[in-house]
């Protein structure tokens, strides 16, 4: 499947400025977290998985618009359609839920919807789990480690692909806790 890449454009351009000043954990422009998801749902894609790559790599891109800035889901559907408002919406976490429930609400979401969420869901995590730096606390580490491994666990079966470089970074985690103790 060749993506539409007028597409992936406009979502980019909205995630960029949905984004725009914010850093991630590692201290990166927000913008290259939702990127690198995108690129792996289309490293996946591109590595035999079946899926519509636009609703998955579009979701990838959007997933965290909603949450991070003034961006509703209403702008989303208008300009995106409504798969991938109902995507991101999925991804979205229920602030109202207390904060050790908001993961799991969002993964049972997840999976009421195509398989190309789930894949989005798998490629967010994957990108946001880069090396952990020496200075963060193990507490942190293993909260990171346990959501990853709740995710893979619920959603592993939407991509092999995914599931494969989701356990690549779990590994790391563990291996990082390893090396600490």
């Amino acid at each position: 499947m060749i993506p539409n890449t007028d597409l992936f454009h406009k979502a980019l351009r909205l995630a960029s400025w949905a984004h725009h000043g914010q850093i991630t954990k590692f201290g990166d422009p927000y913008i290259t977290h939702p990127t690198a998801a995108a690129y792996e749902v289309t490293a996946a894609v591109m590595a035999g998985e079946k899926a519509d790559l636009d609703l998955a790599m579009v979701t990838a891109l959007l997933h965290d618009v909603v949450e991070k800035s003034d961006i509703t889901l209403k702008d989303i559907k208008r300009d995106f359609g409504k798969a991938v408002a109902e995507g991101v919406s999925a991804m979205t976490k229920n602030m109202e839920l207390p904060k050790e429930e908001q993961l799991r609400d969002s993964l049972m979401r997840i999976l009421e919807q195509p398989k190309e969420i789930a894949m989005a869901k798998l490629a967010d995590r994957i990108s946001s789990m880069l090396p952990p730096p020496p200075e963060w606390e193990d507490s942190k580490v293993r909260t990171i480690l346990e959501n990853a491994k709740m995710i893979h666990q619920m959603l592993g079966e939407s991509s092999k692909y995914l599931s494969k470089r989701l356990q690549q970074r779990i590994k790391c985690y563990e291996n990082a806790l390893e090396k600490r103790k």
